[in-house]
This record gives structure tokens, C-alpha cells and sequence, in this order.
């Protein structure tokens, strides 16, 4: 062989297989780091918000990291390191000023951009260089091309998954994110060390020269007439340091950098609040009071707030409602009711109902729960005695029911609500008829344990277990969860319903909207009789009614005879203004159903049915929820959604 020509070493397939393992150790972080940088965005900009662009934004960043020159490895783990690190704190802030601007669109692509596109980059830019590197030319090879779709496939693709994992549903995202920068900082302050662990031996060092000797044809030297004889071989050179004792002379410096570790995770935190919250928490410049903050793993944060009565000048302008008290979950207000000098009632008292405390609390701040309770005005051959909330908010409409003497039911996925409505919110339903789990599955079990039994004895009459009433309230930042309005659900909610029993159905978005027409169609072919009212106190035009973002209750029936409510009276008030106008002018704001339902042409009845299958209702209703967070940023103060 040419001593001259030199050949690349083959890599060994360890040295693959290591190499491999340490990219998807690389992207798996990545993908990790972005759940726990969406769950922090949640609470400033909502799912809807946050999720509209992302995709278009880990592709550019991934594109960035793989074509950008090679960087070093341990260069871009610092980096990472120190970006991650401080994700909690960057995002939050750029979120906070983004928000400020008002614009539900380029807010978060730009958060996306400043805050988590650095840390994709440089993930793309290691797994390149773990990868094989370019060539002479700087000539991208085929394994980078290939790597660029994988690692944004990865990053995107986990998202979800890692919810289904305990113990990423229930850990706080600041410390997520921090863990993974520590974990890049440890590695990095190490490695030297784990460098001269895997070699063994110091930075390469040239070897010796070999012995010269003279050969024959050579002419030899001459001193003093004397032949000189063949040169001796230098003497070795002395024993050389080991990479082990080198390392741990000149990088013993960044060993005295790890205890630093949790003090940089400590000067990275946001300035959110506790959670949970010790004790109420007061607004040091805002008439705003703060009674629990907690970690919820579905919206991120379910805090209940409270906008004081004694306003200056200055922030009365920018909170225009006062004496209010608030239960929020994510970018999401549930309910709310209002306290102080604005609880009264009907018969003069100081409220309409008490809180676990005994505060005074007096109506909804929102119609549509009152609106709900319409449910008991449907004229049935008997009274309702039994009935069922999936999704309880504030638990107003629960309370009311359970206040009127029916044997209620509530489920709901999140106990943190749940906790926060019995505490806060004068919920009064019995904690063993609280169900903490997901609706559909809630109803499916029913469904089968009630066949079951069927089917064990046919001749059993015992209906004590269906429900007269059902309120389907599911309504959260924007949309509502589209697993629970198919034609599926609907049929198992039937089974569990009294056949003359009555289901009121909240739902919010425009009349003229695909996800309007498709909840309509669904419903209207699940139950066959159905009527629908918006909750707006004010008489609205067909313009408003068809473009607006509106609550609507829908009230649907399997029973063979129509819909029809009997006159409320004092009785049905529970002592409250809001339910005596809401109930008195129910029929006022209905909306004429069979329009919608003539409209749908034929040949797109197939599209407008939600069904397991096929549910496009998330996706349509995407549009809505970014115009819901527009909304709700006008309503309320910034100060409100920023401060959690």
C-alpha cells in the first residue's frame, strides 16, 4: 500500500450505535423542552394561540440548525444549556409583551421565535454534528438531508405523547425545562472528563521520530579522518501525562461550577406565583387579589381571583368591572360571580349565596349558566328528580339544581376545579356524587354497567339511575373538546337519559360557522327535537346573531314531543335577579334551528356529522378561539391574564 494515500477510518457500528443513541437523546430533550415551553404559554395565550404557527416555526429553526456551519458539540451543549435554563423566565416576559400588542397571530410566532427557535436550532445543528459532517466542498451529505425532516418529525410528533406519560402531566413545566438546561450544563462541565473516560489517553501527541540509520550507498561524514559511525536513536522522551490527570489539572474549574447549578435555576424563574398559593395574594399596584393559584396537568393553572371595589382613578380605567370574584383555567375565565356591595339579592339581602367561608356571593357574571337551568322548565310527565353536570366550572347551574331538591351528579376531569368551585364558589353538591374523570368515559361505563344489567335480568323496571336532566357544559378557551360532541357520545348519553328527560348543550362560536352548523346537524339527528338560545341580554340583529361570537344553549330531547317550557316562577329564582330576567325572557333569544338545518345542502350532511371516525370540530373551531382570546383581552386588563 501507498504510505502516502490515506484512507477514512471505518466506523465501528458501537461507535454508530452510541452516536445514534445520542441523537435521539438530542431531539428527544428538544421535543421535551417544547411541551413544557407550551404548557408555560398556555396560561398568556392559550392552546389555540399557541399551537396556530409552531409547526411552520420548528421547521424554519430545524432548517437553520441543519444548513447553518457545523458547530462545535460541546459549544452548542452550553448553549443549549443556558437557553433552556432560562426558557422559563424569556418566556414568560416576551409572552407578557407580546400579548400587550393585541395581535392573537404574530404574539406568539414571534415568542416561538425569540424563545424557543434558538434552542431547535441548536438541537438540529448537534444531531448534524453528531451525523457525518459535510465534505471537503461543504456539501451537505445525504444523511444530513435526511436528518432535517427527522428532527422536526420527532420534536413535533412526541407532543403527543408526552402527556400520556403521569408523571410529565403532573410536574411543574418550569422545572421540566430546567431539568433538561441542567442536565446540558452537567454534561458539558463534564465533559473533559468523560472524554479522557472513553479514550484513555490525552490529546493526541505526534510520536517520537523513528531511528535514522545510514544505508548502504550513503556517503558517511568524516571528522578528524575518522569514519563517523551510524546515528544513534534520540533517547525516549519522558513518560507523558495521562488524559485522566491533564483533564483534571486544566478543567477542574468547571467541576466548581456545578453547585452553581441550582442557583442559575433559581435566578431563571418567572414571577408567577406559588403553587400553590400559601395565602391570598394581593396586587401590589392593581385592585386585584389573588385566593388560589395551583398546577393543574389539563389547562396548566386553575387560579380563582377576586377584582376589588376600591378602585384609584388610574386603574378604574383599565378595569372596567369591579367587585367580582373569578375562576380561571389556562387562557380560560369558567365563571365567575359578583362579591362586596354587588352580591345582593332579590329579597334585599347582602347575597344570593355563601362560600365555604361564609363570604357573601351574589349572581353569575355570565348568563348562559342561569340559562342552563332552563332545563327544569321543560315540560316532562313527571318532575326531575336525578340529574347529571359533565363540566362544572363554577358550579353554578350544579348548585341550582341540587338547591331545587334533584339528586345531581357532577364529572369533571380537573380537581382543581372542582376544589376551587366548593371552596370559592358555594358549590353544594355531595362530594360522593363528584366523579374527578373524563365525561366520555364517565357515560360509556354507565351505558355498558346499565346493559349489563339488562341483559342479566330483561324483566328489571328500576330506572332510579337515569338522569331527567343532563347540562353538557365543556366550553374552554375557545373550543370545546370535540371527543365529547360526536354522534357516538350522544348515543350513549341517550342511554343513560330518562326517554323523556332533557340535555342542555353549551356551546360558543358564530351562527355561521361550520362548527355551528355541524353541532346543530349532530344534534338535531342524535335527539331529533332541539331548540337554541343566545345568552346575550340585548335583542341582536341577523348580522350580529350570524357573525358574532356568541354563547348558545342548545336543549334537545329524545322524547317524541317537542320541546316545551312551562312559565318560571318566583320559586325557580333562588333570590336572584340575573335567573328572573334570564327565565322570564328565555324565549326572547331564540334562534330558528330549522333555517340552519334547511341551509346544509344534501350532499354535505355527511360533513357536518361528528362523528369517531371523522370530527373536524376541533379544527374548525381553531378560527373561533383566536377570536375568543382577542375577545377576552378586550374584556379584562392585562394585569388580569398576567398575573398567575
Amino acid at each position: 500500500m501507498n504510505p502516502g494515500l490515506q484512507t477514512e477510518p471505518v466506523k465501528s457500528p458501537m461507535a454508530s450505535a452510541i452516536q445514534n443513541f445520542f441523537c435521539l437523546v438530542v431531539l428527544g430533550s428538544a421535543s421535551l423542552a417544547t411541551f413544557g415551553y407550551l404548557r408555560a404559554l398556555q396560561p398568556l395565550y392559550g392552546t389555540a394561540a399557541s399551537n396556530w404557527h409552531l409547526n411552520k416555526v420548528v421547521w424554519a429553526a430545524c432548517i437553520f440548525g441543519t444548513f447553518a456551519p457545523t458547530i462545535p458539540i460541546w459549544n452548542g451543549l452550553i448553549a443549549a444549556g443556558v437557553l433552556l435554563s432560562a426558557m422559563p423566565v424569556s418566556a414568560y416576559w416576551v409572552a407578557v409583551l407580546t400579548g400587550r400588542m393585541g395581535d392573537v397571530i404574530w404574539g406568539p410566532v414571534i415568542t416561538h421565535t425569540v424563545v424557543l427557535a434558538p434552542v431547535l436550532s441548536i438541537a438540529s445543528a448537534l444531531v448534524k454534528a453528531l451525523q457525518e459532517a459535510p465534505d471537503q466542498n461543504g456539501v451537505m451529505d445525504a444523511t444530513s438531508m435526511i436528518g432535517l425532516p427527522v428532527c422536526r418529525m420527532a420534536i413535533m410528533t412526541l407532543q403527543d405523547i408526552w402527556p400520556l406519560i403521569p408523571y410529565l402531566k403532573d410536574i411543574n413545566e418550569t422545572s421540566l425545562i430546567q431539568y433538561i438546561g441542567s442536565f446540558a450544563i452537567t454534561i458539558w462541565i463534564l465533559s473533559p472528563f468523560l472524554v479522557a473516560a472513553a479514550t484513555g489517553d490525552s490529546e493526541p501527541v505526534p510520536p517520537p521520530p523513528a531511528p535514522v540509520a545510514s544505508t548502504p550507498g550513503t556517503p558517511k561524514s568524516k571528522k578528524k579522518g575518522k569514519t563517523e559511525k551510524t546515528i544513534a536513536a534520540p533517547p525516549a522522551p519522558p513518560p507523558r501525562k495521562t488524559k485522566a490527570k491533564a483533564s483534571s489539572q486544566n478543567h477542574s474549574w468547571r467541576v466548581m461550577m456545578l453547585p452553581s447549578i441550582p442557583l442559575l435555576m433559581t435566578f431563571f424563574l418567572p414571577p408567577t406565583l406559588n403553587k400553590p398559593l400559601s395565602k391570598p395574594w394581593d396586587h401590589p399596584s392593581a385592585p386585584l387579589r389573588i385566593l388560589s393559584s395551583v398546577r393543574s396537568p389539563y389547562s396548566g393553572v386553575v387560579l380563582v381571583g377576586q377584582i376589588l371595589p376600591n378602585q384609584t382613578a388610574a386603574s378604574a380605567a383599565n378595569f372596567t368591572h369591579h367587585s367580582l370574584r373569578y375562576l380561571r383555567a389556562g387562557h380560560s375565565i369558567l365563571g365567575g360571580v359578583w362579591t362586596d356591595e354587588r352580591s345582593y339579592g332579590k329579597d334585599g339581602s347582602n347575597h344570593v349565596t355563601l362560600d365555604a367561608a361564609g363570604t357573601p356571593l351574589g349572581d353569575s357574571i355570565y348568563s348562559t349558566f342561569v340559562m342552563q337551568e332552563a332545563a327544569r322548565l321543560v315540560v316532562q310527565p313527571q318532575a326531575p328528580k336525578t340529574a347529571l353536570t359533565i363540566g362544572l366550572g363554577t358550579g353554578i347551574s350544579a348548585s341550582a339544581l341540587a338547591r331545587h331538591g334533584l339528586d345531581t351528579t357532577i364529572v369533571d376531569v380537573d380537581a382543581a376545579v372542582y376544589e376551587a368551585a366548593k371552596k370559592y364558589f358555594g358549590l353544594e353538591v355531595s362530594p360522593e356524587k363528584v366523579f374527578i374523570q373524563d365525561g366520555r368515559g364517565f357515560v360509556s361505563r354507565r351505558r355498558h354497567a346499565r346493559d349489563r344489567r339488562l341483559e342479566s335480568d330483561p324483566n328489571v323496571v328500576d330506572d332510579s339511575d337515569l338522569y331527567d336532566i343532563v347540562v353538557h357544559d365543556l366550553f374552554s378557551g375557545g373550543s370545546v373538546p370535540g371527543h365529547l360532541f360526536t354522534t357516538e357520545f350522544w348515543e350513549d348519553l341517550k342511554a343513560v337519559m330518562r326517554p323523556t328527560g332533557v340535555v342542555a348543550v353549551n356551546f360558543a362560536g358564530k351562527l355561521d360557522s361550520d362548527s355551528f352548523r355541524s353541532v346543530v346537524f349532530t344534534l338535531d339527528k342524535a335527539f331529533g327535537h332541539c331548540r337554541a338560545f343566545h345568552d346575550n341580554m340585548d335583542t341582536l340583529t341577523d348580522e350580529e346573531m350570524n357573525n358574532d361570537f356568541n354563547n348558545w344553549v342548545f336543549f334537545c330531547t329524545p322524547s317524541s314531543e317537542p320541546i316545551k317550557f312551562r312559565k318560571p316562577t318566583e320559586a325557580d329564582f333562588l333570590n336572584s335577579y340575573l335567573r328572573d330576567r334570564v327565565l322570564l325572557t328565555l324565549e326572547e333569544r331564540e334562534v330558528n334551528l330549522k333555517k340552519v338545518l334547511e341551509a346544509i345542502p344534501p350532499n354535505r350532511e355527511v360533513q357536518y356529522t361528528l362523528t369517531d371516525g371523522r370530527n373536524p370540530l376541533v379544527d374548525w373551531q381553531a378560527k373561533d378561539a383566536l377570536h375568543h382570546w382577542k375577545v377576552m383581552r378586550e374584556v379584562l386588563p392585562d394585569v388580569l391574564w398576567e398575573t398567575f
